[in-house]
C-alpha cells in the first residue's frame, strides 16, 4: 500500500511541475501550503515560519497588495501542536479588491508509525467572497503513505461541522447563518527536488454530508528556492472551487505569488 500511494503522489508532484511550468511564461505565481510543517521530522523542538509577499505601483494607476503568514509548531515525542496566521489585503487606485484572514489551529498525536490522530479548528473571513465569519471543528485520522529523504506524503480522512455567516447584499437572497458538517479527505506531499529546491502540494476535496454535490476542492502548491539557512524564495498557487458558492461569487478562485520566506 505504501508503495502504491508513493507513486500517486510522485505523480501529483509530476502533474503540478508540469502545470507550472506551462503557465509560468502567462503569469508570475506563488503557493502558500498550511500544512508544509507536517513533513519536519518529529521531536522536542519549537519551530516558527514566516512568509511575506508585498507588491505595489504608483504613477498611472496606484495600487497595494500584500500577503502575511505566519506558522508555529511545537514538537514533541508523540504530538504536533500547529497554529497558522494569514491575510492578504490589496487596492487599486483606493478601491479596496482583496481583504481576507484566517487563523488555524491542529493538534496531531502519533498512534502508529504509520497513522495519527488530528484534531483542528479553524475561523476565517473573505469580504470578496461575501463570508462575514467561518467557524469550524473537526477531526480525523492522517496516513503515513511515502517516507524518505527526498520524498514525504500523507493521506487524511474526517470530518468537521461547520458554522457560516453571508454578508447582507441588496438585490441578493442567500445571507444568513448556516450550519453543516462536511467530510474532509486530503493528500500532502513534498518532494526535494535538489538539496536547495523543493516543491510541496496540498489537495483537499470536502462534500457537504447531507448533499454531496455541494462540494469544496483545494489544490495549494509551492515552489521554496532555499536562499540559506533561515530564507528562502518561494512561488506559490492557490486554487479553490466551491460548487455552490454564494449568489454572485463565481465558483473558482485562483491566487498566485512570489515572496520570501523566513524560518527561526
Amino acid at each position: 500500500m505504501i508503495i502504491k500511494y508513493k507513486f500517486f503522489s510522485c505523480f501529483i508532484n509530476r502533474i503540478v511541475i508540469f502545470f507550472i511550468l506551462t503557465i509560468f511564461p502567462i503569469i508570475t505565481m506563488a503557493i502558500v501550503n498550511m500544512d508544509a510543517l507536517h513533513f519536519k521530522d518529529k521531536g522536542d523542538s519549537f519551530n516558527a515560519a514566516v512568509d511575506l509577499m508585498v507588491s505595489g505601483s504608483s504613477g498611472n494607476s496606484n495600487s497595494t497588495k500584500a500577503t502575511l503568514d505566519a506558522q508555529f509548531s511545537w514538537k514533541a515525542k508523540k504530538s504536533i501542536n500547529l497554529a497558522i496566521l494569514g491575510y492578504q489585503y490589496a487596492e487599486s487606485n483606493d478601491v479596496r479588491s482583496v481583504n481576507k484572514a484566517f487563523i488555524h489551529y491542529r493538534y496531531i498525536y502519533q498512534l502508529t508509525d504509520t497513522m495519527d490522530w488530528e484534531l483542528f479548528g479553524q475561523l476565517e473571513s473573505n469580504e470578496f467572497t461575501r463570508l462575514s465569519y467561518r467557524g469550524l471543528i473537526g477531526t480525523g485520522a492522517r496516513f503515513s503513505l511515502a517516507k524518505s529523504e527526498r520524498h514525504n506524503a500523507f493521506g487524511g480522512l474526517g470530518g468537521f461541522y461547520s458554522r457560516e455567516e453571508t454578508e447582507y447584499t441588496s438585490g441578493l437572497t442567500d445571507d444568513g447563518v448556516e450550519e453543516f458538517t462536511r467530510a474532509n479527505f486530503y493528500l500532502l506531499s513534498k518532494y526535494k527536488i535538489k538539496p536547495t529546491i523543493s516543491l510541496s502540494n496540498t489537495l483537499y476535496y470536502q462534500p457537504r454530508m447531507s448533499r454531496p454535490s455541494d462540494y469544496r476542492a483545494l489544490l495549494e502548491t509551492k515552489f521554496d528556492f532555499k536562499i540559506n539557512k533561515e530564507l528562502s524564495f518561494r512561488l506559490s498557487l492557490d486554487i479553490e472551487h466551491d460548487s455552490e458558492p454564494s449568489q454572485s461569487i463565481k465558483k473558482t478562485d485562483i491566487s498566485y505569488m512570489t515572496g520570501l520566506l523566513f524560518n527561526f
